[in-house]
């Protein structure tokens, strides 16, 4: 062959530029996984030093995993691709390409990299919960096999076995197709010819042979699958998976085993024919079972499925209940007797008292308008809690007022938005059951700096640093002072000393400066060694930085403690998707950066709160608690992480005042809509299905959404306690069937309490009230005058409120001008008891129309007489100095603070004049 210089040459260049190219890339791919490993470890140590545990415990596991798969995945294509090579150039030494060996490993590499990196995200959470799995110490009713094979172990063998077949299939299509176009383009395209090659047979066969080798070893997570497949419309194995498809499971590894080896027998003899014949029996067997399955299904269980599927309808009530945990919920008969007493009043004042009366839109709105102060701050939600107000127990909303950096007046500067407006400042809290004379909250804490009133908590860290809002970074102990407040026109400037956040040497202006794209980070001379920058300030994005494998609630809550300081409580749910006989459920309404497992089956079947995060408002400090040491998925997680959760309970000023998340509730309520029957012919037939009580809320039908009371619960012992509750009415029908409770103090979190109405007396659904107001002719014609003249009535959530054997229903009705900057109005009160409905200005004035008197407005406080006498005398005097100054709002809360007094004093008169 004759030696062509400037072709030799061009191949010589062609091999040097590809090898310079990825040497290059691979470089850059290597500096920027070391910066974003650089830039996370950095984040984590700055929310807290004992969370880098965390990160090197993943950051280890993660290398470990990519490690051992880049050296599998590699392994496998390299040698295949040598292998191909040498078959290849045994036919053809021209196809120089391939003559090269490190232009083969670096291309192999750069692959194997890649995939290995997917396999490591699928692969290394899982082979942690495998690794530290523990039993649940219960087992699924059909492989007797225990639930933590399953939600722990199983999902890993499986992503295991799924990855390696994966590379493989990959591997095999790869070696084909190379082949198939080497043999197009040389002018060879009979299959004879092909067979002639007995090297490349070979390859593909052993390709395809192991393959199916691998698939063989998947039967057994088939068989199981099962567990996860539906009767009708519940998900579990049934008569016909459990007779029909878990046999055929059995003896079809085996069966692809005998296939395998029969077709490579025939093809290496040249019997193609018999060869597909033997390829043919594996689908044809599929068919067989396919109809069998079917005939089953139609001849038995059809005809009578309800009496066939009973004893898997019975697993699938069993284990669903227990996966939502609503298996050990106390049922208890409601007679609604409707005899309530004015004695009944008195007695359970604390729960009248805190009817809520204040609805949580129109109060949202208020805040904002009246205790917004300035254009930049907002109040995004505001949430129910419980405090000693004066030593009593009050139900209270509770918002942070957050800045909304949208709002800033002027220039969006640099100064402005980094260094300048920092943080937001104070909470406002009023009690749920009181408003003013103008309608609006009466606020027990308010005003900037706040002020606390009647009582409540005083507040001594207000500033707001980590919130709701807080979704940017800041640069904080600049040469620019950070603006605190207006004291009247005079700016009051403020300089962090708290400890969140990461000095700004130059290092790290360099690298959080390339992070950020942020150049003006690097170059402001009015950023100094000792400035600090503060990220991951979104109190959701700080805790999923720490621990991104947990779930966390999408409304975390303002609370204050003991030492006035503001903290942010996040519920953590465990979840998984993987409990045997359990019935799927949507999406959880939480946040997750990372979720651990991917979903073949459909959305979550277990559920769990059991942890909450707890994050300071100023300083950023996250500290983890387990809440619920019954849950085998957060103890495997403390397992992996020993120094992620703190092993201390949860503080009691935190305590106190924490609440069970409404979306976990929400989820439990909706599942029990059907699993409150355990009567596996009953459920089949959704004899009893109910639903969830319906109202009108902004002239539309909607589901009530569960709601908090402070109340004392009809049957239980113990005093008044916070209760989220919610109203069942029964399928298609609007009348009221039952109510579910669950509490939300000490020891009693989580437990619920199940009310049940007669089956045979009518009850009446939010529905029906709601109508049954439109009906009522005074009600119907003052909500209609009052919607008129560019003014709109809006009705709040109508509350049911169970007392005794009773029922009261209270709703609250806003008036509002009907444009964006309207300012809702509470004019009335509507309660309905028994037949009775009225409509009053105070809840006071709608309880003295039905019942004839007015309610205790405040429970007995201990004090003697002579000190109510002298507290009655000091309110007085508060009062007239309060008109004297023009002070309307307070001489409102004094005047009502002596007229409970005065009632006090009425019910003790015996003890003034014995």
């Amino acid at each position: 062959m004759e030696y062509d210089y400037y072709k030799e040459k061009n191949k010589k260049n062609f091999t040097g530029w590809l090898v310079t190219i990825l040497t290059i890339f691979s470089l850059l791919l290597v500096i920027g996984l070391i910066f974003g490993i650089l830039t996370e470890y950095l984040q984590i140590k700055e929310i807290g030093e004992k969370y880098t545990s965390v990160f090197w415990i993943n950051f280890n596991v993660k290398i470990a995993t990519q490690i051992v798969s880049l050296i599998i995945v590699f392994a496998v294509i390299l040698i295949a691709t040598l292998v191909l090579r040498k078959n290849l150039l045994s036919k053809n030494q021209s196809l120089f390409f391939l003559k090269k060996t490190l232009p083969i490993v670096l291309l192999t590499f750069i692959f194997s990299f890649f995939a290995s990196s997917l396999i490591k995200e699928t692969v290394y959470n899982r082979f942690l919960l495998f690794a530290n799995s523990i039993p649940f110490n219960q087992s699924d009713p059909i492989f007797n096999q225990d639930l933590g094979y399953y939600i722990f172990q199983r999902p890993f063998l499986i992503s295991l076995i799924g990855s390696f077949s994966f590379v493989w299939l990959i591997q095999t299509f790869y070696v084909f197709a190379l082949y198939a176009v080497f043999y197009v383009s040389s002018g060879t395209r009979t299959f004879r010819d092909l067979m002639n090659e007995k090297g490349i047979i070979i390859h593909n066969i052993v390709n395809v042979v192991i393959y199916f080798l691998i698939k063989a070893g998947t039967y057994k997570f088939m068989s199981e699958d099962i567990l996860y497949s539906t009767i009708g419309e519940v998900m579990g194995a049934g008569y016909t998976d459990v007779t029909v498809w878990l046999s055929y499971y059995k003896i079809a590894p085996l069966l692809l085993t005998f296939i395998v080896a029969l077709t490579i027998f025939f093809v290496l003899r040249g019997k193609i024919k018999q060869a597909i014949v033997s390829v043919a029996i594996f689908p044809i067997t599929w068919t067989v079972v396919l109809l069998a399955s079917a005939v089953v299904q139609g001849l038995i269980v059809t005809p009578n499925e309800a009496a066939v599927e009973e004893p898997y309808l019975k697993h699938n009530i069993e284990y669903t209940r227990d996966a939502y945990n609503l298996n050990n919920i106390i049922e208890k008969e409601f007679p609604v007797s409707n005899n309530l007493t004015l004695e009944d009043i008195a007695q359970n004042s604390q729960t009248i008292n805190n009817i809520r009366i204040t609805d949580y839109p129109a109060t949202l709105t208020i805040l904002n308008q009246l205790q917004g102060i300035r254009n930049y701050y907002r109040f995004e939600d505001t949430d129910v809690a419980t405090y000693n107000i004066n030593g009593t127990p009050t139900a209270v909303f509770t918002g942070g007022r957050e800045l909304d950096k949208d709002k800033i007046p002027g220039t969006k500067t640099y100064i402005n938005m980094k260094q300048r407006y920092t943080h937001g400042f104070g909470v406002v809290m009023n009690p749920v059951n009181r408003i003013t004379t103008q309608g609006h909250p009466e606020f027990i804490i308010k005003d900037i700096p706040p002020k606390s009133i009647e009582g409540a908590p005083e507040i001594t860290q207000p500033r707001i640093y980590f919130g709701e809002l807080t979704n940017d970074y800041v640069i904080v102990n600049s040469k620019i002072k950070e603006l605190d407040y207006y004291e009247g026109n005079e700016e009051i400037d403020f300089s962090y000393d708290g400890e969140a956040g990461i000095k700004l040497g130059f290092f790290n202006r360099l690298i959080f400066a390339f992070k950020y794209g942020d150049i003006r980070m690097l170059v402001s001379s009015s950023i100094t060694a000792d400035s600090k920058l503060m990220f991951n300030r979104n109190v959701l994005e700080r805790v999923q930085k720490v621990a991104p494998f947990l779930r966390y609630d999408n409304d975390p809550y303002i609370v204050i403690t003991d030492d006035g300081k503001l903290k942010w409580v996040v519920d953590i749910y465990t979840t998984s998707e993987y409990y045997p006989y359990s019935q799927p459920y949507g999406d959880i309404n939480t946040t997750s950066e990372y979720y651990p497992y991917s979903q073949p089956y459909g959305d979550i079947n277990y559920v769990r709160n059991s942890a909450k995060a707890i994050v300071d408002a100023y300083d950023g400090t996250v500290e983890f608690y387990i809440t619920d040491n019954t849950d085998p998925i957060i103890n495997v997680y403390n397992k992996i992480y020993p120094k992620l959760f703190n092993i201390d309970s949860l503080p009691a000023d935190i305590a106190v005042h924490v609440r069970y998340p409404q979306s976990m509730f929400k989820i439990q309520t909706a599942i029990f809509k059907r699993y409150h029957m355990t009567n596996p012919m009953a459920f089949y037939h959704k004899t009893d299905y109910w639903n969830i009580s319906k109202e009108m809320y902004s002239g539309q039908s909607r589901d009530v959404e569960p709601y908090y009371n402070l109340m004392k619960l009809p049957g239980i012992e113990g005093q008044e306690e916070l209760v989220l509750m919610i109203p069942y009415t029964l399928s298609e029908k609007d009348n009221m069937v039952a109510w579910l409770a669950v509490r939300s103090e000490g020891e009693q979190y989580g437990k619920m309490v199940l009310y049940k109405f007669p089956k045979g007396k009518n009850v009446y659904g939010t529905m029906q009230i709601e109508s049954r107001i439109d009906q009522k002719p005074d009600i119907s014609s003052d909500m209609t005058l009052w919607g008129q003249g560019g003014s709109k009535v809006i009705r709040g959530n109508l509350l049911v409120i169970p007392i005794e054997d009773s029922i009261l229903y209270v709703e609250p009705v806003y008036i509002s001008a009907d444009n964006e900057s309207s300012l809702p109005e509470m004019k009335r009160v509507v309660v309905a008891y028994d037949e009775q409905i009225v409509m009053e200005r105070t809840l006071d004035d709608a309880l003295k129309a039905i019942f004839g008197t007015k309610r205790p407005v405040i429970p007995e406080t201990g004090e003697d007489v002579q000190s109510l006498i002298e507290r009655a005398l000091i309110t007085f005097e508060n009062y007239k100095i309060s008109l004297q100054e023009n002070e309307w709002e307070s001489s409102g809360k004094t005047l009502k603070e002596l007229d409970d007094v005065m009632q006090i004093l009425n019910d003790k008169k015996s003890e003034i004049n014995p």
